[in-house]
């Protein structure tokens, strides 16, 4: 995958995965890259998700077109998001609002440690100094820092790496999270006398 990806095995390719409008903090992702080129070792950002060109907010093409122009690589909407998060070395999420974002913990079951912003969602995912780096919103140079601390240090990268992929099987994982939840409906069913089955 990360040959075709265009990236060398020496490479630290930066995935980030998501919707191109602005909100999910592409501005910064762009500035981080264009700041980033050029220093050792190589960081490649690769961007994973749909083109929304109708959508209010939407990262131009003339945009796309400049951030290639200093190598950030588009991939569209893809299908094989494990085989792209195993050629990824961290996982990049700028975004300036997020619910619970799924490719967050998608990518910390991957074992990638994360770059993050530091707003609500993003923190219950990312668990700053363990399992990756929070930085605040719309904060490019932050971001920019954060990226190259993680980049330029392999042994911290597996450490938050091994540490995100625990938590994301001890929180994440989804039959236990519909255990958990199935369980408090029955704690709240029976405090009116009544049970999950009535």
């Amino acid at each position: 995958m990360k040959a075709e990806l265009g990236t060398r095995p020496s490479d630290v390719v930066c995935g980030v995965v998501g919707r191109l409008v602005w909100e999910k903090g592409y501005r910064e992702v762009f500035e981080a890259a264009s700041a980033l080129s050029g220093r050792a070792p190589a960081i490649r950002f690769v961007v994973v998700g749909p083109v929304e060109t109708a959508r209010a907010g939407a990262v131009s093409k003339v945009d796309i077109d400049r951030a290639a122009n200093i190598g950030v690589r588009f991939l569209g909407l893809r299908r094989d998001m494990e085989a792209l998060y195993a050629a990824m070395d961290l996982y990049v999420l700028a975004s300036y609002r997020e619910g619970f974002p799924r490719s967050a913990m998608e990518a910390a079951a991957m074992g990638l440690p994360a770059v993050a912003t530091a707003i609500r969602g993003c923190r219950q995912v990312v668990q700053e100094g363990a399992t990756g780096l929070l930085v605040p919103p719309r904060d490019a140079v932050a971001l920019t820092r954060a990226v190259a601390t993680l980049a330029g240090d392999p042994a911290l990268r597996l450490r938050m790496g091994e540490a995100a992929r625990a938590k994301a099987v001890a929180e994440f994982d989804q039959q236990q999270v519909i255990e958990r939840t199935l369980a408090t409906y029955e704690r709240l069913l029976k405090g009116r006398g009544k049970t999950v089955d009535s």
